[in-house]
């Protein structure tokens, strides 16, 4: 089994980049794909040994552009080719490859945004697409469901919350959207799994939408991108009747310093019952060291709330 970036080796001919390749989504499909496709951009990274493609989102109608690290690592060079086939030079403005995020800014005014959901709401069993450009088919838009709302996937040594899909992904997606049914972005496509033998189907990832506001915030700010933690370690597996002890308090930590010790029950984040690891991954994708969490446990049938500051690690 392996992990694969989601990059287009090589450019396609000007007959593949002009084609539009479309696939149901939903019956709001046709409206979603059309509304979205001035927010969509394929992106060209021209290195040292040759040249690569990917996808990217607009941000700003200024324009700032979000795409995946990945696809511009190592380029000296790079173009940006909007819905109307207009061809844009592209600076770098920031550079996160653990977020694996990467943000992009065109001399452009007048572009169209995408509308970004909170990828919180997301559901389990929730319709979702990807669009890129899947082999170098531009806006090729398929149809799947949420599939996990996180999932921790290792990449190269780095460990990163990821939404599972079971939208098709291909090489020439990584840093085109995942939209839901109203055409928001809730996540941008990264990786998929693979099998030496094929074996493995659907098995797609992205970025959540609510960690890219965050990184993407801060890489326009020129600013350093940090993980906050909270500095304990739960038992993974819950309790009788819900929530997750907490077997481990670093006493540096805001957890400690807010009164969390070995053996609490950690029963909420921000008043919403923890079922799982999950629910504290989630809660902390959108926020960095100092950033606080409220946090409910029980102690000896007693209950507590308190706010917790995360630190960086």
């Amino acid at each position: 089994m392996g992990f694969f970036f989601l990059l287009f080796p090589s450019f396609t001919d000007s007959r593949s980049l002009h084609s539009l390749c479309y696939q149901s989504f939903s019956s709001r499909s046709s409206s979603v794909s059309e509304d979205f496709i001035p927010s969509a951009v394929s992106i060209e990274a021209l290195t040292g040994q040759g040249g690569s493609a990917g996808s990217g989102v607009v941000l700003t109608q200024d324009g700032y552009i979000i795409t995946n690290a990945h696809v511009v690592a190592g380029a000296s060079e790079v173009r940006v080719i909007f819905h109307n086939n207009q061809r844009m030079s592209a600076s770098l403005v920031g550079f996160d490859a653990a977020e694996d995020l990467a943000v992009l800014k065109v001399d452009a005014q007048g572009l169209t945004p995408a509308r970004f959901g909170d990828s919180n709401t997301l559901q389990v069993g929730e319709p979702v697409a990807a669009l890129g450009d899947s082999l170098g088919y531009r806006a090729t838009l398929t149809n799947g469901i949420v599939s996990s709302l996180v999932r921790e996937v290792e990449v190269d040594g780095i460990t990163m919350a990821l939404i599972q899909t079971s939208a098709a992904i291909n090489f020439g997606n990584s840093g085109g959207p995942l939209l839901n049914q109203y055409g928001q972005v809730m996540g941008i496509n990264t990786i998929k799994i693979v099998t030496e033998d094929g074996s493995a189907e659907g098995l797609g990832f992205a970025i959540p939408s609510a960690r890219i506001k965050y990184v993407a915030d801060r890489l326009i700010a020129g600013e350093e991108v940090q993980t906050g933690v909270f500095g304990f370690t739960v038992n993974t597996v819950p309790v009788e009747g819900g929530g997750l002890e907490l077997i481990d308090v670093e006493e540096d930590s805001g957890a400690w310093a807010s009164g969390l010790r070995p053996g609490d029950i950690l029963a909420a984040a921000n008043g919403a019952p923890i079922s799982g690891i999950e629910d504290l991954t989630l809660v902390k994708l959108g926020l960095g060291p100092g950033d606080t969490v409220s946090l409910t446990y029980l102690r000896n049938g007693e209950r507590f709330t308190v706010d917790v500051a995360l630190i960086a690690r």
